[in-house]
């Protein structure tokens, strides 16, 4: 089920928030997108010998892709969608690698300056590990990319983009992916350095480019020409659904249902018009496609998910907890399944509901902690059992996640006093309350 998470460039460190799917900038949070990422991304880290990456996707319609260091990297949904290729985006990510295993990140924040400039930029690197309970739990991040100011900050020089363009290049021949789509990627922002800042794409900003660097790149590209790929098996198909997820909720669901020829049944077309006629929306329409998903793959959690939101989103919280029951039967791990499953039982508004919802909450929770739409509900679901105190550091948790950190330390300073002190619920509000209290305090003095 897509989720975007809501982000905010207020303070240093900042966290990332997840809200219900809306037409808001923030990331998009998708159990079957992640997935696909991991898939995608697997064999190009394992080349640069990087371990697990962390990819973000932001819901942005300008194309960009930047990374923070710490295996953390973010894109833009408007470059995914630009891209005609898994290759394509394999190379984007390639290239942000090359950022981070050449140490560009840490040479950038040398010239930073203090405190207040980065702040000032909307730049953010740091973790806040209270928050979330443990290192796993926050992300440390910069983002910022609406200004040009903030993109400036991001960019690199042309020098660590060749080199970055280098070893992307490499990663992915060593992991037997074609490395000519980063021809293609950068064919796409070419004359953009012709035209006035203002007027460039956020790609081209952060991303500097030039005739040499295009030629410098075609270079690497021939020195692995003639190797043999060897793609991972059905990668294609997992990124064209994906990518369906992508136009579908993003796009106008008019225009994506204009896209597709009548006589196309097949399954990613079925899928397109799942989504989209539920977001025009047509019940009827809706229920069809996704039932005829469901019986072409019945044993795919994501399917059952997708149907279990649409339920869900159609008032039928019994059918929709269902539906999430037999997703989380498939895939018993999976988070943002199980924190589907928690909304639905909360959405059926009954005590005995409530208390089941907070199990399967707790059990999203201890998984995935940043999920800020499923510590909304976490907060309500303890508020229904009769737990206030969890209920208010659980909403605590959710603004320092949004990096709301004035709500949070009102939240953090209620839940200390309802709390027993020394528990590991008053604990977190306690960190949080400080880590609010002194990133306030730097607000107040910009």
């Amino acid at each position: 089920m897509i989720r975007f998470i809501k982000f905010c460039l207020t303070a240093l460190p900042f966290l990332l928030m997840a809200v219900p799917f809306a037409n808001a900038q923030g990331l998009i949070r998708d159990s079957e997108i992640e997935r696909t990422l991991r898939i995608i991304a697997a064999p190009i880290a394992k080349a640069a010998g990087v371990g697990r990456l962390n990819i973000y996707i932001i819901n942005n319609n300008s194309p960009n892709a930047f990374t923070t260091g710490g295996n953390n990297i973010f894109i833009h949904s408007g470059l995914i969608r630009l891209m005609t290729s898994v290759e394509m985006l394999q190379s984007v990510i390639a290239h942000e690698i090359g950022h981070i295993t050449g140490g560009h990140i840490t040479q950038r924040v040398a010239n930073l300056g203090n405190v207040r400039t980065a702040v000032g930029l909307g730049a953010v690197l740091g973790v806040l590990t209270a928050v979330a309970g443990g290192g796993k739990g926050a992300i440390g991040v910069a983002a910022a990319t609406q200004s040009v100011a903030q993109r400036q900050f991001l960019a690199f020089s042309r020098g660590q983009e060749s080199a970055a363009d280098q070893s992307g290049v490499r990663y992915m021949a060593r992991a037997g992916i074609d490395p000519s789509a980063a021809i293609e990627v950068l064919n796409i922002f070419r004359g953009q350095e012709a035209l006035s800042i203002s007027r460039q794409d956020a790609y081209a900003i952060t991303h500097p480019l030039s005739s040499q660097r295009i030629s410098d790149l075609r270079t690497f590209v021939a020195a692995y020409k003639g190797r043999t790929t060897t793609q991972s098996p059905n990668i294609d198909y997992w990124y064209a659904r994906s990518l369906a997820k992508f136009n579908s909720f993003i796009g106008s669901p008019k225009g994506v249902l204009r896209k597709l020829k009548r006589s196309d049944k097949g399954e990613i077309a079925t899928l397109t018009r799942a989504i989209a006629y539920h977001r025009l929306p047509d019940k009827k329409k809706s229920m069809t496609a996704i039932k005829r998903l469901i019986s072409m793959r019945p044993k795919d959690p994501y399917y059952q998910e997708l149907y279990g939101q649409i339920l869900l989103e159609n008032g039928n919280a019994s059918a929709a907890a269902a539906a999430y029951r037999k997703a989380v039967r498939m895939a018993p791990k999976d988070p943002q399944i199980l924190a589907g499953l928690g909304r639905a039982q909360l959405a059926k508004n009954s005590g005995y509901s409530a208390k089941t919802a907070l199990n399967t909450l707790k059990k999203s929770y201890a998984r995935d902690p940043r999920n800020g739409r499923m510590l909304r509900d976490l907060g309500v679901a303890y508020a229904k059992t009769g737990n206030p105190g969890m209920a208010s550091v659980t909403t605590a948790e959710r603004y320092a996640l949004a990096s709301n950190f004035k709500q949070a330390q009102i939240h953090a300073k209620r839940a200390i006093g309802l709390l027993p002190e020394g528990t590991t619920g008053w604990r977190k509000a306690a960190d949080i309350l400080a880590i609010a209290e002194r990133l306030n305090k730097v607000k107040k003095r910009r």
